[in-house]
């Protein structure tokens, strides 16, 4: 009996006419299409959505084009209920409580972690909500720990606790199936890690979890597709570092890591439209008899998993029929391919079949979702191209997170970037130590002499 599924991959392929390329039911791990609609900008407008996934909390929706019978906002109406101020000052109240809530704004304001429950999601936009449910998944993974920072309504000041009272939401939690599988915990681990820090540190952790967010999944999809483009010899427990620049550093020639094709963002745009055909290739390889649950398992994985000589012989003989039989689908555009005598050879000839199968614009267009997830992150800067950027704001905020609440050597903070998958060359080390000791976060008293320490930020 064949262990790879090739039927049931085939009738993936051929359910439309010209065949097109569907990854079954094999579990997803990133949220992008081939279409021409992506999600570009800040992560601000995802973060209602967001946490709902996180907290699995059914909420109402808070705001609306109309208002109640009486012409006075629900939510402002609960807490006049709650104060009972009297006739005399219930305008005054009102007018109060809807500057203090909403501002200029449609949504209400974030005073405390419990409201981002609140937000107005993407109601019809699917590729925002799909992006949201895949930074849940990816990022957070389960942790209750983070829930629970979201899920919290502990508050410090009375009327906090009378806005957070009032607010109308279902008792009940919903249990949210995970879409998206987690396939960098390193990554999902250093995530919680910071996030819980900074909940500890409330108005900076309301400013800051957009950013943070937003930094992270990037990371993870940058970080995702160099791992697929190792093959069989990614280590998916660590990063490998990105170079970035400084966005005050001025012109950034051609000569630095950050502007260079193997180190910098070109590395990632060069390889951005191979995602797609990896994603299919070990979706594909993924769909064999015994993977019960669906799995989405690498290169490395799936190596590891096919080691009994008998069962990995079964699959390589199925593999080298299923790239005939691939070809025979897909026609002449996919190149003749010698039958391979390992597994390592026929992983790498079934994504060189498929990357030729595929259309070039889907190919392309799919990439592009790495451009729009990161351009909060991404600056051009003339002939040396697109390059990853770090601003003053987000340089803090990746100095708070890796720093934390005990002082660190200033090597060590390069270190702890490099776990996040940011790595900086000379130029950008010194200016990060020039801004640093500029804001008196040096500490250059040590027992070494002169060795520098960073100081907590927070």
């Amino acid at each position: 009996m064949p262990i790879l599924k090739m039927e049931e991959i085939s009738t993936n392929l051929t359910k439309k006419k010209p065949p097109s390329h569907h990854e079954g039911d094999i579990n997803k791990v990133l949220p992008f299409a081939t279409t021409k609609k992506y999600v570009k900008g800040s992560f601000q407008p995802l973060l209602g959505d967001y946490v709902r996934n996180i907290t699995q909390i059914n909420v109402k929706k808070q705001r609306s084009s109309s208002l109640d019978a009486m012409g006075v906002d629900p939510l402002i109406y609960n807490i006049e209920k709650s104060i009972n101020a009297g006739d005399q000052l219930q305008h005054e109240l009102e007018r109060f409580l809807q500057y203090y809530l909403y501002g200029e704004k449609e949504d209400i304001k974030l005073i405390h972690p419990h409201i981002y429950n609140y937000l107005q999601g993407a109601e019809s936009d699917n590729i925002f909500r799909k992006v949201a449910k895949c930074a849940s998944d990816v990022l957070v993974n389960n942790d209750q720990r983070v829930a629970n920072i979201f899920k919290n309504t502990t508050t410090e000041d009375v009327l906090s606790e009378l806005i957070i009272g009032a607010l109308n939401r279902s008792t009940q939690e919903h249990s949210a199936e995970t879409v998206y599988q987690c396939k960098l915990e390193f990554l999902n681990e250093l995530y919680c890690e910071d996030l819980i820090y900074i909940s500890y540190h409330q108005d900076y952790f309301i400013k800051s979890l957009p950013t943070l967010t937003h930094f992270y999944f990037f990371t993870y999809v940058c970080q995702l597709l160099l791992k697929f483009e190792q093959f069989e010899k990614a280590d998916y427990s660590s990063a490998t570092p990105l170079y970035y620049a400084l966005d005050w550093e001025g012109v950034i020639s051609k000569r630095r890591k950050a502007a260079s094709d193997l180190e910098g963002f070109k590395r990632i745009k060069q390889k951005a439209p191979l995602l797609f055909p990896h994603i299919h290739t070990m979706s594909q390889l993924c769909t064999f008899t015994g993977n019960t649950s669906n799995s989405f398992y690498t290169y490395p994985e799936l190596l590891e998993r096919f080691t009994d000589s008998k069962e990995e012989q079964e699959y390589l003989e199925d593999l080298n029929n299923w790239l005939k039989q691939y070809r025979h689908i897909f026609g002449e555009r996919v190149s003749l391919k010698e039958s391979a005598g390992d597994l390592i050879t026929a992983f790498r000839l079934l994504f060189e079949s498929i990357k030729e199968g595929m259309n070039e614009g889907a190919r392309i267009s799919y990439g592009n979702s790495i451009d729009n997830i990161g351009s909060e992150f991404l600056r051009i800067r003339g002939s040396s191209g697109t390059i990853l950027m770090l601003n003053h704001e987000m340089l803090l905020l990746l100095t708070a997170i890796s720093v934390k609440d005990k002082r660190i050597p200033i090597n060590q903070l390069f270190t702890e970037y490099e776990k996040r998958g940011v790595a900086l060359d000379r130029h950008s080390k010194k200016a990060v130590l020039e801004m640093l000791d500029n804001l008196n976060f040096i500490d250059k008293k040590s027992d070494s002499g002169d060795a520098q320490y960073v100081k907590p930020i927070l």
